[in-house]
Parts: C-alpha cells; structure tokens; sequence
C-alpha cells in the first residue's frame, strides 16, 4: 500500500468519463444509482447501456414521495466516447445523456439507433423487493432485459420471467461491467457518523467484494474526525485530522489480484456545510496489463477517450 501526498480535481473527472457519458445524478434525490455496462454483439457493435435507479424525497405529479424512478440509456459506445479529431458527432436518435425514463412498472419500448441498431427494452418491477435504508435499486423478484438487434445485451434481476426472456435470445459474445455511480444523502443526525456500502466487481472475472465508507467526528466541520474505507471488512484506508486529510489517495492489492485505487475527497462536506459535490469516495481498478493509473485515464479522458478498469463512484449530500 502506497500513499500520495497530494490528489487533483481532475479524478472527479475521470470518474464521470469512466461513467460512460451522462448528466451528473440529481442532488436533490433521496437516492440514485448509476450504472454502464458495454456490450459487444456479434455484428461488432459495441453498445453502453446506461441504468439509472432513483428515489425521490418529494411527490411529483406522477410520482408518490419515496417512490422509485428507472431510466435506460442506450448508445454506441464510438459515438458515446468521440476523438478529439472529430468536430461535428453525429446524434443517434437516442444517446447516453438522453435517457429513456420508464415511467409504469411493467412494459417494453422499442427504438432504432442512427447507427440502425433496433433496441428493444423489457422490463417489469411489479413485484420488486428493495434492501433496507433508501437504496432505490432492487435486489430481486424484477427484471431488466435490453435486447439489440436480436441479442441479449444485457440483463438484470432474476425470476421465471426473466428466465423467459433469456430464452428467448441469443447471448451478446461479451459483456462488461464498466462503472457505477451512487449518490445517497446523510443520516438525520449532525452528529451521527456517515456510513455507506455497496458491492460490486473490479474485475469481470474477479470475485464480489463490499466497500463501505466511512465518515465520522463528535462535530461535523470540526478539525478533528477520521475518514475511513474497507473492502471486505480489512480497512484500506484510515484518514485521521481530517484538517489535513480531507483528501488522499492511496493503491490497494486485492487477495484476487485486483489492483485499485481508493480516493477520497471531503473538502467540501467537511468545511463548506456539505457544498455542491458533498462528500465523495472512489475507487478505480487498474486495467488488465499495468494500466489504468490515474494519470493514464486523466489523459485518456482529456482526449475522449474512456479509461480503462473499472470504476466506483459514490457520493454523499448532506440532509
């Protein structure tokens, strides 16, 4: 393990072009989550297909307070990820930052591409059951099938049902987990520690691990507090005197052979009442064969490109 004694804005960045494209989440949610996937069919076609999860504080006119939101973004990944050199992109008839919100608990909606991809997306969260605490993404009993040009190229949940649609399509040749995003608010209390976890893969072929974050101090904004990170229960990260430690880096050894690294940035949350980004916390996997390391993605991303590994992202606001 290895520390840094400085860490750039820039990583912000990073995470938002490892995001795959997008609008940044809603602040004002209760809670959302964010997640690309890429796709790649037998035609060669390459797709991201972008899951957005929310819940809301306040009822909307369709929505009741509390209430769960899906939304889908589908693009080709060439076009979500343009060079430098191109001056005019082309604009597909639906892209990653144009999500499709999927307003009733059960449906299916179709579209072409420019690119002519035909989309097709099932999905059905009549039945869904939801974790403990404002989490807005189901853990069972729903589905979410997204179907390009007769292949499966994605699905998520479980069920008979989703079992069926499977059936029904062939498998996309390959699929890969690129990035989530997670934005929850803080507890009630002013006093009460900040404490978050999520799990997920930083490799396709590599093994589930849960992260949990840490914020905590008899006072927030005080000089005094600890900012912590685990994964699988070992504690990565111990960031004492948060006057000095309010952001950090530091690069991590899995026991699966995952190399990541584990950022933190606080400034705001700490001395700003909360500010505009809150409290963030990333982790970033090292691509396959060495690469991967933050300056590496920063110049990737600088030229709109995506960065390799996979990438973690969750953001915390204050009450």
């Amino acid at each position: 393990m290895r520390d840094f004694s400085c860490f750039r804005d820039a990583a912000v960045s990073v995470a938002a072009a490892a995001g795959g494209g997008g609008a940044a989440l809603d602040r004002s949610l209760q809670a959302a989550t964010a997640t690309v996937y890429r796709a790649a069919l037998s035609s060669r076609k390459e797709l991201l297909v972008r899951v957005t999860w929310t819940r809301g504080v306040t009822a909307t006119a369709a929505v009741a307070p509390g209430a769960t939101g899906l939304a889908v973004a589908v693009d080709e990944a060439s076009r979500a990820f343009p060079s430098a050199a191109a001056t005019t992109p082309r604009r597909s008839v639906m892209r990653a930052r144009s999500p499709l919100f999927l307003h009733k608990k059960r449906g299916t909606r179709f579209f072409v591409t420019e690119a002519g991809t035909v989309v097709a997306i099932y999905w059905d969260t009549t039945d869904a059951k939801y974790p403990a605490g404002s989490s807005p993404e189901p853990t069972r009993d729903y589905y979410l099938a997204i179907v390009a040009d007769a292949e499966l190229a994605l699905l998520l949940g479980g069920g008979d049902a989703a079992r069926q649609v499977a059936r029904r399509f062939v498998a996309a040749p390959r699929r890969a987990f690129l990035s989530r995003r997670e934005q929850f608010r803080a507890p009630p209390s002013p006093t009460a520690a900040l404490s978050h976890s999520t799990r997920c893969r930083f490799r396709d072929d590599g093994a589930e691990h849960e992260v949990t974050v840490v914020c905590r101090g008899e006072d927030w904004g005080s000089r005094d507090g600890e900012v912590a990170v685990s994964i699988d229960g070992k504690k990565v990260v111990e960031a004492r005197r948060v006057k000095w430690n309010f952001r950090g880096n530091r690069t991590v050894l899995l026991g699966d052979g995952a190399v990541v690294e584990v950022m933190w940035d606080v400034h705001d949350w700490w001395f700003a009442g909360g500010g505009s980004r809150g409290a963030q916390f990333m982790v970033k996997a090292r691509a396959a064969g060495g690469g991967g390391t933050l300056w590496m993605d920063e110049e990737m991303a600088s030229k709109g490109q995506p960065p390799g590994g996979f990438f973690l992202h969750m953001q915390c606001h204050r009450r």
